[in-house]
């Protein structure tokens, strides 16, 4: 779990959720845009190509390259996957599941790198109702459905990676520029996407908690400019082409919307499913 050392209260409530479910779990220091090292820790982010497209606050780049240290030590385990957690993350009883399952065998059975296990309760829609692939139902989380990304679908508070995929990312991109949910989770971006062929499951066993926690990172992207920033000429022009040929697999009946819920009990904070 990646969580800031001035965060302890929510490495605190997430790791007492995890003991009550009986799975042990890792604290991963992540770096922090107000320490006074980071400025020059940024210095390893990538401010060309496509970062006119994407851009970075400094929050984003210190969480970007919080997850790209973590890929260096996954690339160097054997096999299996790893379950990666940001500490807004609320594990629902059904996480257990998939923390004890072979995540790893399901992954490699169906070509994927990067299994995405978070339920984002805001209002985007690409991310509340994400277009997928129906790849079958899962022996996990009381029958989960599992799906392929045919869309954007962004966030990195919950998801399992295997080492084979982390090491392919540091291979093709030895540099990141783009924020992590970007690089991982964006077909449009072309980044990390293609590689990791990423996949979601629903009902998803993690809430990604930012109603309770709040989000350092959106917070700085509202007073920076960069969330209302229209976007690039490059990246309207790449998302009319995703929209073309989703909407031929719509029409086919190959792509669904996917209400994503969460297998939590009751309804999450805010009022939201």
């Amino acid at each position: 779990m990646l969580n800031l050392d001035r965060a302890r209260d929510r490495w605190r409530t997430v790791s007492d959720a995890l003991d009550r479910l009986g799975l042990g779990h890792e604290r991963v220091p992540a770096i922090d845009r107000l320490a006074p090292e980071a400025k020059a820790i940024s210095a390893a982010f990538d401010r060309a190509g496509l970062a006119r497209d994407y851009p970075a606050t400094l929050g984003d780049i210190c969480c970007s390259l919080t997850h790209r240290n973590l890929w260096r030590r996954i690339a160097a385990m054997d096999a299996g996957a790893v379950i990666v957690l940001e500490d807004d993350a609320s594990p629902s009883p059904a996480f257990a599941d998939f923390a004890r399952g072979d995540l790893g065998a399901i992954m490699r059975a169906h070509g994927i790198g990067a299994l995405k296990l978070e339920h984002w309760p805001g209002g985007e829609r690409s991310r509340r109702f994400p277009a997928g692939i129906r790849l079958g139902h899962l022996d996990l989380g009381g029958g989960a459905t599992l799906f392929r990304q045919a869309a954007g679908f962004l966030g990195t508070c919950a998801y399992a990676i295997t080492p084979a995929a982390a090491g392919a990312l540091l291979s093709a991109h030895p540099r990141m520029g783009v924020p992590v949910d970007h690089f991982m989770f964006s077909p449009t971006a072309g980044l990390g996407f293609p590689i990791l062929r990423p996949a979601f499951v629903n009902p998803a066993p993690v809430l990604h908690d930012f109603v309770t926690h709040g989000s350092d990172i959106l917070d700085e992207r509202i007073a920076s400019g960069i969330a209302t920033t229209p976007r690039t000429w490059r990246r309207r022009f790449q998302e009319a082409i995703l929209r073309r040929r989703l909407a031929r697999g719509f029409r086919t009946g190959q792509i669904e919307r996917v209400e994503m819920r969460w297998s939590g009990d009751g309804t999450p904070p805010g009022g939201m499913r």
